[in-house]
């Protein structure tokens, strides 16, 4: 067996919202994040129903194409795929480490497989 230190695959997105010169508004939502990732339950105490689990999530630190860090925000949406299970995660909170990844808090969103 391998370890590998970001086992799982995953986006996170975030949704923007536009209102033009109407008051019309749009919502879009951008992929800031595609690839490995890992995670865990954060504790039992706030964990002791799946549905309200709370989560860290850890992420690689990456430059986007713009050469600036592309980090993750509060209320982004997170999508892990967990063997047959897709788990879905809105961030919390995201801190950046010197070591070269980033530390995610999220809670647990939709329980529905994939949705």
């Amino acid at each position: 067996m391998i370890v590998e230190e970001y086992p799982y695959t995953g986006t996170i997105n975030r949704i923007i919202t536009i209102q033009d010169d109407n008051g019309d508004i749009t919502e879009t939502t951008k992929e800031i994040y595609n690839g490995s990732m890992d995670f865990s339950l954060q504790s039992d105490k706030n964990g002791t129903v799946a549905q309200t689990s709370n989560y860290i999530v850890s992420i690689p630190l990456l430059l986007d194409y713009n050469n600036k860090y592309n980090l993750p925000h509060k209320d982004d949406l997170i999508v892990i795929d967990n063997y047959e299970e897709s788990i879905n995660l809105k961030i919390d909170n995201a801190i950046p480490s010197q070591l070269g990844g980033v530390t995610i808090y999220a809670t647990r969103g939709d329980w529905s497989n994939g949705n």
